[in-house]
């Protein structure tokens, strides 16, 4: 937290780096000329060479003073717009400009628009997105011209540029920090945008899983669904032709094959079909913290293999349904219609509600555990549910790549620094790595002797 704050108040520091080396620099080559010639017998070629010293030093300040003053005017005006209320501010996360759209966790494109602002000359502007806790976006350089449909004028400025959001979840974005650079980019001076946004980034996508799942037998014909389902139509099935049915539903073709009167059968929609319940578990009976660095890992590989699971499941052709076993937050903006990819990504580790009583067997049609729910409660869940229910179990001591790993494309090749490296050394030595192998071990003879059950990998993405 502590380099973070750092972070955010070097963005404040009006004088950068560049001008305190180019100050130097210049001083310690007039102290090397003085040194070396000014003591010379010969006068007058000292003198020439301290009069062409004068002229660039003129020069330079010249240039120096006349890039400040750019940079200065150009805040200026932007401070008096602002408050004017003449500038326009507009981020896009992602490809959504409003905070119900989410991104992939990962490197995120992030846009935003700048109306009613003067650039300075041959200068910049700079900008980051502040979210809680002073995390940082990269920073992004406004050099994109943005001119009416019909017009010369510019109109706006606008900026695009990637920023690592590792951790699946919402983002709270507080403000916006802008900085004027000179054409040196000598000085920035910073100016802060207050904005209440909320950003959210999905579970990343992994390659597609065939699985079988189906609705639980009591479950069917049960609930009448939004959109009836198709269930037998035209050119499906065919029956002979009886006295009443609709002639021009005769099927000419096979009379003239074989002389068989028949007529197609109407396509019909049934208003009630069976629903598939995922049941997917947050429950953290483990560990005492739910928020430390290595459970925040955990928590985004596991939402990674929720939404695999859930994807797949989909596929199977049934409304798939997930009963959450928390409350989440709501971001402003976005519908009340159910969206269940979004609750896996808001949600976290959760103590209140375990498997036990969160799974209802006369509904379940597919559960989903973390290696964070004890053994003991594992058994007992497994102890209630039906065998035909299939019952997953993500194994997380290997969420974190062990530091001694190797691939034999890396010695031709140097593997991309990942968030979660800093990770790997401490995760080796952690005490909840320890309590998660064993778990892991109890959990998967459970499973073995089960037969409708499995343990899966978090780092596999396959």
């Amino acid at each position: 937290m502590l380099i973070r704050r750092l972070q955010y108040w070097s963005n404040y520091t009006v004088v950068r780096w560049q001008l305190l080396l180019s100050a130097l620099l210049i001083w310690l080559t007039w102290l090397f000329l003085k040194d070396k010639y000014g003591h010379d017998a010969d006068a007058d070629t000292w003198e020439a060479m301290a009069n062409f010293f004068l002229v660039i030093r003129w020069t330079v300040f010249f240039l120096f003073t006349f890039s400040l003053i750019t940079a200065f005017c150009s805040w200026i005006f932007f401070v008096i717009r602002k408050k004017r209320k003449k500038i326009g501010l507009q981020t896009q996360f992602g490809d959504s400009q409003t905070a119900s759209g989410g991104a992939q966790a990962g490197k995120v494109p992030i846009t935003i628009l700048l109306t009613g602002v003067l650039r300075p000359f041959l200068g910049a502007i700079r900008a980051r997105l502040i979210f809680s806790k002073m995390k940082m976006s990269s920073a992004i350089l406004l050099d994109e011209n943005v001119y009416p449909k019909k017009g010369f004028i510019r109109k706006a400025i606008r900026g695009t540029s990637e920023t690592d959001l590792h951790d699946r979840g919402i983002y709270d974005v507080e403000e916006v920090q802008l900085q004027f650079c000179d054409m040196f980019r000598l000085v920035a001076i910073p100016f802060t945008i207050h904005l209440s946004q909320q950003l959210y980034t999905l579970p990343q996508e992994q390659t597609e899983k065939n699985v079988k799942a189906e609705p639980n037998t009591t479950e069917q014909q049960m609930q009448r669904i939004e959109i009836p389902k198709k269930v037998e139509g035209e050119f499906i099935n065919y029956k002979d032709f009886e006295s009443g049915d609709d002639v021009r539903r005769i099927v000419w073709k096979i009379y003239a094959r074989n002389g068989q009167l028949v007529v197609r059968i109407p396509e019909t929609k049934d208003p009630y079909a069976s629903h598939l319940y995922f049941y997917a578990s947050f429950y953290n009976g483990l560990n005492n913290s739910s928020e430390g660095i290595f459970e925040n890992e955990l928590l985004n590989c596991y939402k990674d293999k929720v939404r695999n699971i859930f994807e797949a499941l989909q596929k199977n052709g049934y409304d798939v349904r997930i009963p959450y076993d928390q409350e989440v937050q709501k971001l402003s903006g976005m519908s009340d219609k159910k969206n269940e990819l979004f609750h896996i990504t808001a949600a976290n580790w959760q103590k209140d509600q375990a498997p036990t009583k969160y799974v209802i067997n006369s509904k379940a049609a597919f559960v989903c555990m973390s290696a964070l729910t004890p053994a003991n409660e594992v058994a007992q869940l497994l102890g209630n549910l039906n065998y035909n229910i299939p019952v997953v179990v993500v194994k997380l001591s290997d969420a974190i790549v062990s530091p001694f790993s190797f691939k034999f494309k890396n010695l031709f090749f140097i593997p991309e620094k990942t968030t979660t490296d800093s990770l790997r050394r401490p995760w080796l030595l952690s005490p909840l790595r320890s309590k998660l192998q064993k778990n892991e071990r109890d959990i998967f003879r459970m499973l073995q002797q089960r037969g409708n059950g499995w343990m899966i990998s978090a780092t596999d993405r396959t």
